[in-house]
């Protein structure tokens, strides 16, 4: 369980952290080829703010996660339920404000993954 939350999260890591990046850097959301009118019923002007809260949140949340599941650390099981959840949560409001997109439903998959993990870990 261990190997495939280390996985999991690596993976999420890295996604939401050079994701993040792309759309800060690339606030029209041409560096990841996504239409401008994907933020039609959003708050947002541009991708800037939801590039900075993917990169911040998620992605610097799942470093921080996988650092605990490496060093097994106490809260490994705590931190995985809370990240899994907030990526569900975050592909969730994506889906309702945006249009859906085949990379939203890997990454509601991953995190469905990681929350699973973290029930399991909670148990041993």
């Amino acid at each position: 369980m261990r190997i495939l939350l280390l996985l999991t999260q690596g993976f999420l890591a890295l996604n939401a952290m050079a994701g993040g990046i792309l759309l800060m850097v690339a606030p029209d959301g041409s560096m990841l080829q996504l239409p401008s009118d994907f933020m039609h019923s959003t708050l947002f002007a541009d991708y800037f703010w939801p590039g900075a809260v993917l990169f911040g949140v998620l992605g610097v949340g799942h470093l921080v996660g996988f650092v605990l599941t490496v060093r097994r650390s106490a809260i490994t099981a705590r931190a995985a339920l809370i990240l899994g959840t907030g990526t569900l949560l975050w592909i969730g409001v994506q889906v309702m404000m945006t249009e859906l997109f085949w990379l939203q439903g890997l990454i509601a998959s991953l995190g469905l993954v990681e929350v699973v993990a973290g029930f399991r870990l909670t148990r041993s």
